[in-house]
């Protein structure tokens, strides 16, 4: 009898099994009947199966997020399209807005996260977007923890090394870059979503950038990691001056942890700081306030720098580095100050304001670049792409 229980119980577990395989067959065999997004031509077209539902549009980057600009219709067999041109080459993301409610494409399993939102994601080759590629002579990124006294944590920050860098071969040294994300962002945002390997494993490769080692830390004092990893942000942490004056942990932790366990160079040539939004304002105090450690520094879209037009009070940059127009032989020690916004980003005419008084007061290395588009990444990436070709030369 027990025998014929277990041959039972065995029979059933092998019953459960081809169930939940049938199940899954028949869901990858549904996501493969439906084609999402698919590019051909000079078109895109968007698909949905949801037979149900009352009313679905694309949630598309290009159009500003308002679904109501893209709306699908549905066809007999339950499934919503809409067929647009395709947009010009660019990485765009999208979700679908289903009866209201934000949903992934099941179609896409390229998927990518702004902080806490989930957008699937395509890309229209050709032109600029080519540097998104993958390249024939990838670098690496790697997930590395390392231990920050400023507020007594281990930390996690991604760090890029190129084609052909090898820790064994102490006679090569690479200049680092030091790469902040935007508020709400972490440590994988540039990685994810600026495409940091494929834009410098593609500039290296054509000799349009020096070979570099390129930091992406956790620009938030407070986490330990992203989110993701479901750890706690600590409560205690030291009071910072401000959101953008708050990340001396750079050149406190990470920087002597780099050049202990990499090899590079270990003077100011050898070293930069950019950062977007808040990284940028965070760039801004890393670099004025250590000239003799950063040879380089970018800004992109700083809501430091154009505060005024975000509700906050008027940039001052001599109120917070005396000297820096009175006296700027103090400051002007940069090789390349790099300053850029998009045309549609309501901070641009302080990026602006900025860049006009550094040259009033004889700033060497000042360049200013602007590229359509607003507060978003498609500006960033070209930004980075920028900055890289001109620094290190």
């Amino acid at each position: 009898m027990k025998h014929t229980f277990g041959i039972l119980a065995l029979v059933a577990l092998v019953l459960t099994s081809l169930s939940a395989y049938a199940q899954e067959m028949n869901s990858l065999m549904f996501r493969a009947g439906v084609k999402s997004p698919e590019l051909k031509n000079d078109s895109v077209t968007f698909r949905f199966m949801a037979p149900k539902a009352r009313k679905v549009g694309v949630s598309a980057s290009w159009l500003g997020y308002d679904a109501s600009k893209l709306a699908m219709t549905q066809g007999p067999d339950g499934i919503w399209s809409v067929t647009i041109p395709q947009p010009e080459p660019e990485l765009y993301t999208y979700t679908f807005q289903v009866d209201s409610v934000s949903m992934l494409d099941p179609s896409n399993v390229m998927v990518q996260r702004d902080g806490s939102r989930y957008m699937n994601a395509f890309l229209v080759p050709g032109s600029f977007a080519d540097q998104y590629a993958e390249c024939s002579k990838p670098g690496n990124v790697e997930h590395v923890w390392y231990y920050s006294a400023e507020n007594d944590m281990t930390r996690r920050m991604y760090v890029y090394t190129p084609f052909g860098y090898d820790r064994n071969n102490k006679k090569v040294k690479y200049p680092v870059l030091y790469l902040l994300h935007g508020g709400g962002g972490d440590e994988d945002a540039w990685s994810t979503l600026g495409r940091t390997a494929q834009i410098l494993d593609n500039l290296i490769a054509s000799g349009q950038a020096e070979p570099m080692i390129v930091v992406m830390p956790n620009g938030n004092p407070n986490q330990y990691a992203a989110q993701t990893l479901g750890i706690p942000v600590k409560t205690n942490v030291r009071e910072y001056a401000s959101g953008f004056d708050n990340y001396s942990s750079l050149v406190a932790d990470i920087l002597p942890y780099i050049e202990k366990n990499y090899n590079v160079i270990k003077n100011r040539k050898g070293r930069a700081v950019a950062g977007l939004s808040m990284g940028g304002g965070q760039s801004f105090f890393i670099a004025f306030r250590n000239v003799d450690v950063f040879s380089n520094v970018g800004i992109f879209s700083s809501g430091l720098i154009g505060s005024s037009a975000i509700g906050g009070t008027p940039f001052d940059a001599e109120s917070h580095f005396p000297g820096m127009y009175s006296n700027p032989a103090k400051y002007n020690k940069f090789d390349v100050i790099y300053l850029s916004c998009g045309e549609q980003d309501n901070r641009i005419d302080g990026m602006k304001d900025f860049k006009q008084k550094l040259d009033a007061n004889g700033y060497k290395g000042v360049v200013w670049e602007q590229f359509p588009g607003g507060h978003e990444w498609k500006v960033w990436r070209r930004n980075l792409s920028s900055f890289v070709q001109l620094i290190f030369k």
